[in-house]
């Protein structure tokens, strides 16, 4: 994953420079191969966003030149090379990159820039779509994410074994209004907005005989995804282009709706949280994940500065203002280092430079909730939960949205990432 942590980036970024302008002076021993290949590998993952300098960019070009020499020649470059330009750029860039010669040394690198990318190029065109993407919001969100498909991951956390729908329930503790979709066997899963696919293959691989249907705008994601289901062989997902606006096409409902970090990039949310709604049975649970407010002040005020700028959301300027951040003492630029998102290309994008953003209040989901007829059965996030239980002691407590306001007012960055709740129609 992208190392969260300031002090090592900086540390890689200058070894990895250090590395470019001494490169005739690196033996090429086991270790140093060893190290260009984890970093290049690390670089790839956080979509090249350490800053480079001018002088750098002059030394690649140097460094490249022997390697197109090498290969016309009919010569294989060395691996210190070939590992060195692919801590700058992906290697299935370059023109020459079906030429080499797949060593052990350059193999993992190779895998990750060359031969995955290639697979998911492949993908793409057997995709199911569902139609066109008419909306215009839907269509410039769908344009940003083909460009970074997101986010880029390679290992996920999953459960050792599925668990059936009543234990999931048990174990997050929510509160039913009706119990009988703790009877359901073999969910049908719709999960809108998948992205990457770290969503629908942690619920694929959550709940016990599911059957999962993952919905995204971006071919480029699902490609992405549908390449990390079928290396983890999970037979359990179909994977389709889709706007959420469309859903009701598919003339389906879903035991389970799953949607997080998705309506909140809608032209109008409730729209799309009503059409989910037409998808889920009677009966049915909805997990939904929405921007808070309150918690994004910090990140309100930085969009707001990114947008009096002019600054663009090209890798160029997000990376100029990026570094702007990293050296200011301004407290509101200083908490966004703590973020993951703040250390990968595609995160950063999404976090700050997003086309299109809301955010709610507490008060504006007990709305929605009311106004779709859906009944709040509780938060999935344990560790918030835990510190609100330490004043609010009422077993009904936590269900209560009114005494989670309360508890957000006091604590205003609880829900730093977002709102992630379950609740049931």
């Amino acid at each position: 994953c992208p190392l969260p942590d300031l002090e090592l980036e900086n540390l890689f970024r200058e070894l990895r420079a250090r590395l470019l302008v001494s490169i005739s002076d690196l033996t090429g021993s086991p270790g140093e191969l060893k190290f260009q290949s984890v970093l290049a590998l690390q670089c790839f993952t956080n979509e090249f966003i350490y800053n480079q300098s001018e002088h750098e960019d002059a030394s690649l070009a140097a460094c490249e030149m022997p390697v197109k020499q090498a290969l016309s020649n009919g010569d294989q470059p060395s691996p210190t090379s070939i590992l060195c330009l692919a801590s700058y750029r992906p290697l299935n860039q370059y023109e020459w990159s079906s030429s080499l010669l797949v060593t052990d040394e350059i193999k993992d690198v190779f895998t990750r820039q060359v031969v995955e990318p290639n697979q998911e190029a492949k993908l793409k065109p057997a995709l199911s779509v569902l139609g066109d993407i008419t909306d215009e919001v839907s269509s410039r969100v769908r344009d940003q994410y083909e460009v970074s498909a997101y986010p880029r991951w390679i290992n996920l956390r999953l459960p050792l074994k599925p668990a059936l729908i009543s234990k999931v329930i048990e174990e997050i503790k929510l509160k039913l209004s009706d119990d009988k979709i703790k009877d359901v066997q073999s969910p049908e899963i719709l999960i809108a907005g998948c992205g990457t696919g770290q969503h629908s293959i942690e619920s694929a691989a959550r709940f016990k005989g599911s059957r999962v249907l993952a919905i995204d705008l971006s071919l480029s994601s699902l490609s992405y995804a549908k390449r990390k289901t079928d290396e983890l062989g999970i037979q359990t997902i179909d994977y389709m282009q889709a706007d959420i606006l469309d859903l009701g096409k598919l003339n389906r409902q879903f035991d389970i709706v799953e949607s997080a970090g998705v309506l909140h990039h809608m032209d109008d949310p409730l729209a799309g949280w009503r059409v989910l709604t037409d998808c889920l049975k009677p009966g049915g649970l909805m997990k939904i994940g929405l921007y808070s407010e309150m918690a994004r002040q910090h990140i309100v005020k930085l969009r707001q500065e990114i947008s009096e700028a002019g600054i663009g959301s090209g890798d160029a300027a997000m990376k100029s203002f990026r570094k702007t951040v990293m050296t200011s003492d301004q407290n509101h630029h200083k908490s966004v280092l703590n973020s993951n998102s703040f250390y990968s290309l595609s995160e950063l994008k999404d976090f700050l430079f997003h086309m299109q953003e809301h955010r709610f209040t507490i008060p504006q989901i007990q709305n929605c909730l009311s106004e779709l007829g859906l009944k709040f059965c509780g938060f999935e996030a344990d560790k918030t939960v835990s510190h609100f239980k330490i004043k609010n002691t009422h077993k009904d407590d936590p269900y209560s949205l009114d005494k989670w306001e309360a508890y957000e007012e006091a604590n205003p960055r609880a829900f730093a990432g977002m709102y992630q709740f379950w609740c049931q129609k």
